[in-house]
């Protein structure tokens, strides 16, 4: 699985409290697993609580889903920890580790093999096509746009099963 996404680390969060976020997702990650890690958290950072809200009630099954909310001293306490990384858990902030993403190697052959699979017939054979990466509500898409086509948010986890 591809995994973009960068390690919470305290400046970090400090830089994204001092940018006016005051309020934090978490939810499960399992595309940021890594061997010896019993769990693989999210967090996504917000400035309203609508946005966060939003995202909190489109993840309503997961069970790790949790709202910080910096201005409770136990909230800001509690997510400084995760930002510590600690032992047997991986903690990842909805950003990525690269300034300027690209896919690799492995993710273009899966997007050139998605888009021979769902090519309409217009564009049977052609596989050339601009891919961006975006998150919502702590899932990873993709952008892609096809000669002459609309543009089409996937999310990645349906062109990694291609």
């Amino acid at each position: 699985m591809h995994n973009p996404l960068s390690i919470l680390q305290v400046t970090v969060l400090d830089g994204l409290i001092q940018a006016g976020h005051v309020y934090f997702v978490r939810q499960s990650y399992f595309r940021g697993m890594k061997p010896g890690a019993k769990e693989s958290l999210l967090i996504s950072h917000y400035r309203s609580a609508a946005e966060a809200t939003a995202h909190y009630d489109a993840i309503l099954t997961d069970q790790r889903r949790y709202i910080y909310d910096i201005s409770n001293a136990a909230d800001k306490e509690k997510l400084y920890h995760a930002a510590t990384q600690p032992e047997g858990y991986a903690v990842y902030i909805a950003l990525l580790k690269d300034k300027k993403w690209k896919p690799g190697p492995m993710l273009t052959a899966a997007v050139r093999r998605f888009v021979r699979v769902h090519a309409s017939r217009s564009q049977e054979g052609r596989t050339d096509v601009s891919i961006r990466l975006f998150i919502r509500f702590g899932e990873l898409f993709l952008t892609l746009k096809q000669h002459k086509q609309e543009e089409q948010n996937i999310p990645l986890s349906e062109i990694e099963k291609t």
